[in-house]
């Protein structure tokens, strides 16, 4: 992977703005070291990305059925969505 990958340019993300410029620097620092590391065992930048999105989606998962949980809705079933939706 090339060198400038790296994030060492200040963030442009206006949510990572706002952060105080302790908390920029260590995320930038820990995206930098999730490079680095995939680098050095041959993991396609690309990938680094969709793992952390597969995370964020668990993550959510995990929301979601723990507020099912506590308001006891049920899920909805993939058959209604798609009648629901002309499919």
């Amino acid at each position: 992977m090339a060198e400038n990958t790296k994030a060492d340019a200040p963030p442009s993300c206006p949510t990572v703005d706002a952060l105080p410029e302790k908390d920029q620097k260590m995320l930038l620092n820990a995206f930098n070291l999730a490079v680095s590391l995939a680098e050095r065992v041959g993991i396609p930048e690309a990938e680094i990305f969709q793992l952390l999105e597969d995370v964020i989606d668990g993550r959510a998962v995990d929301e979601a059925r723990a507020e099912m949980e506590r308001t006891g809705e049920k899920p909805v079933p993939w058959e209604k969505v798609k009648e629901d939706l002309g499919l």
